[in-house]
């Protein structure tokens, strides 16, 4: 079954308008979509690698997210999205936001999650990811800086995960 979205308007509101993944998102509106930075005790940062398989933004590193689906909450779809494509569970007591910004198409919601989890626990969705690593952020700023991170996240949130992390 396909997933519907609903659309938003500039501001983020909900318009009473849907559409379906893979349409065009209509000119002058908006989905919206989640994201979840998960930290370990060691400072560390889970990254996964988009699937070849994807058909945006394939084989380049990322946060665990993805769009929320209608009836769901940012919450909600984080929560999923860890499920289906890392097979985690989140702590979902220990997730805080930490900001929400606008990109061409999309508003997106960012979380942050301090857990650890073990690499060997992880059960990788096939079609949405092919690796998952624990990086320092000065890995990350790398992946960012050689342009192999998923366009418009690290950019908006680096510097709330760095105050974080020195916390």
């Amino acid at each position: 079954m396909p997933e519907i979205w609903d659309l938003l308007d500039e501001n983020g509101n909900k318009t009473g308008q849907v559409m379906q993944k893979g349409e065009p998102i209509p000119e002058g509106f908006f989905h919206k979509g989640a994201d979840i930075w998960m930290i370990n005790s060691q400072g560390k940062i889970l990254l996964q690698k988009r699937s070849p398989k994807k058909r945006l933004s394939p084989n380049v590193w990322a946060m665990t997210g993805g769009s929320v689906i209608k009836g769901e909450t940012s919450l909600q779809t984080i929560e999923r999205e860890t499920l289906e494509e890392l097979g985690i569970q989140l702590n979902m007591q220990e997730v805080e936001w930490i900001r929400t910004f606008k990109t061409e198409e999309v508003w997106l919601d960012e979380f942050i999650v301090k857990q650890e989890i073990d690499l060997k626990d992880i059960v990788m969705q096939e079609t949405e990811v092919c690796d998952v690593k624990w990086v320092s952020f000065e890995e990350a700023e790398a992946i960012f800086e050689k342009e192999q991170f998923l366009e418009n996240r690290w950019e908006f949130v680096r510097d709330l995960i760095k105050e974080r992390l020195e916390k």
